[in-house]
C-alpha cells in the first residue's frame, strides 16, 4: 500500500537552472524531460530492444548511459540528449556500466564467454581497453577527474578490496579491504574529501542486509553509518554540497524471503547527515527517514543540482512502477506526472 504518502502534484518550486529532471515513460517508450515546474517539456521516443533497468548521466550533461536487461545478457546503450540518437558500443557481448569520467569517457566491463575486459568508450569516438587486469565490478572518478576508486574480488568467499589509482589506472594503492564482505558502490563526495560505499556479506545469499560506510579520501577512518539494502544494486548518493548521503534502507530485515527474492524487498529512502557521520560511534550518527511507503520497493534516489529534491522509482504491491519526488525543504513526497508507469529518473546538468 502507498497510503503513507498522499498522491498529489509537486509543490511548484523553481529548480536550479543548472539541471533538469528526466524519467523514462514505460507506456509510451519515451524519455520525458521536465521543466522547472515539473511539467513535461520534451518527449524523446526511444525503441529499446530490452527492458530498461537504470540510467546514468554523464557529468557533461550531453549523454545518458542506459542499462538494459536482455535475454542474452546485460547491454549498455548511449543516448545523446541533444539529438535523441541511441548507439550501442558493443552488440555481440555482455556489457556492464561502471562509470563516466569528465571527458565523456564511458567505462564498461565487457564480457564474452568469461573473458572480461574493461573498456573506455567515447560516444561517437574511439574505444580502447583500460589497463586493469583485476576482475573489477565497480569504479568511480573523483570530482577533479585525477583519481579513481575501484573494487574487485577474487571470488565467492574471498572478500574484496577497494583501491585508488590515477585516472590512467596507474599508481594503485589500497584504501580498504575486507576478507568477509563485498565492498561495492564506492562513491566520491562532490568535494572530494570522503568516499561512501556499501558493504554486504560475502556469501551465497543474493540480497542480504548490508551497511552504508564512509571513509576519508585517503582510506583512513573507515566506519559504518547505518544498515542499508544490499544486493539489489542501489548505490548511496551524496548531496551536491557533500553534507548528506541518501540511501535505500531495508524495512523488512527479518524477512528471510527478502534475502532470496529481489521482489520481496520492502524499502524506503533515508538520509545520513555528513556532520554526524564524522562520529566513530554508530549510535551517534544521525539518520532521518525521507519516505514512509508501506509495503513498497523504493529504489535508488538521485539529487537535483540544488540539493532541494530527491527523485526515485517506487514499485507498488501490484508491481506498478512510478517516479516520485521528495522535497527536502518541506518534507512533501509527491507523485511525478507522467504518461503512465515510469522509472529510472535522473538529473542532467545543463
Amino acid at each position: 500500500m502507498l497510503t503513507a504518502c498522499a498522491i498529489s502534484q509537486p509543490t511548484i518550486v523553481p529548480l536550479s537552472t543548472e539541471s533538469f529532471l528526466f524519467v523514462f515513460d514505460l507506456s509510451t517508450s519515451s524519455l520525458l524531460e521536465y521543466n522547472s515546474n515539473f511539467q513535461i517539456a520534451r518527449e524523446i521516443p526511444v525503441n529499446f530492444p530490452c527492458p530498461l533497468t537504470a540510467t546514468h548521466a554523464a557529468p557533461s550533461g550531453q549523454y545518458l548511459a542506459l542499462e538494459l536487461d536482455c535475454v542474452n545478457g546485460p547491454l549498455v546503450q548511449v543516448m545523446d540528449i541533444h539529438t535523441g540518437e541511441v548507439t550501442t558500443p558493443f552488440t555481440d557481448v555482455d556489457s556492464h556500466f561502471l562509470a563516466w569520467d569528465l571527458g565523456n569517457g564511458l567505462y564498461l566491463r565487457v564480457d564474452a564467454l568469461g573473458n572480461a575486459r574493461l573498456m573506455r568508450v567515447v560516444p561517437n569516438g574511439p574505444a580502447g581497453q583500460f589497463p586493469f587486469t583485476e576482475p573489477i565490478y565497480d569504479m568511480d572518478f573523483a570530482p577533479d577527474d585525477r583519481t579513481l576508486v575501484y573494487s574487485f574480488t577474487r571470488g565467492l568467499g574471498l572478500g574484496s578490496t577497494l583501491l585508488a589509482a590515477d585516472s590512467a589506472g596507474g599508481r594503485a594503492r589500497l584504501l580498504h579491504a575486507d576478507a568477509d564482505s563485498i565492498i561495492t558502490f564506492a562513491r566520491w563526495s562532490p568535494d572530494g574529501k570522503q568516499i561512501a560505499f556499501i558493504k554486504m556479506p560475502d556469501t551465497e545469499t543474493p540480497f542480504p542486509l548490508g551497511e552504508l560506510w564512509v571513509m576519508d579520501a585517503d582510506g583512513s577512518r573507515a566506519r559504518p553509518l547505518a544498515p542499508a539494502d544490499a544486493g539489489h544494486g542501489y548505490a548511496a548518493a551524496w548531496s551536491p554540497d557533500s553534507t548528506r548521503i541518501a540511501f535505500v534502507g531495508r524495512d523488512n530485515p527479518g524477512d528471510a524471503a527478502a534475502d532470496r527474492s529481489a521482489g520481496a524487498l520492502v524499502s524506503n529512502i533515508y538520509i545520513v547527515e555528513a556532520a554526524t557521520a564524522q562520529q566513530l560511534v554508530l549510535s551517534e550518527v544521525e539518520v532521518s527517514r525521507v519516505t514512509r511507503f508501506e509495503g513498497a520497493l523504493v529504489e535508488s534516489p538521485v539529487w537535483s543540482a540544488d540539493g532541494r529534491f530527491l527523485a526515485f522509482s517506487v514499485v507498488a504491491l501490484n508491481d506498478t512502477i512510478n517516479v516520485w519526488l521528495a522535497d527536502l525543504a518541506s518534507g512533501a513526497v509527491t507523485l511525478l506526472e507522467s504518461r503512465g508507469p515510469a522509472c529510472c529518473p535522473g538529473w542532467i546538468r545543463k
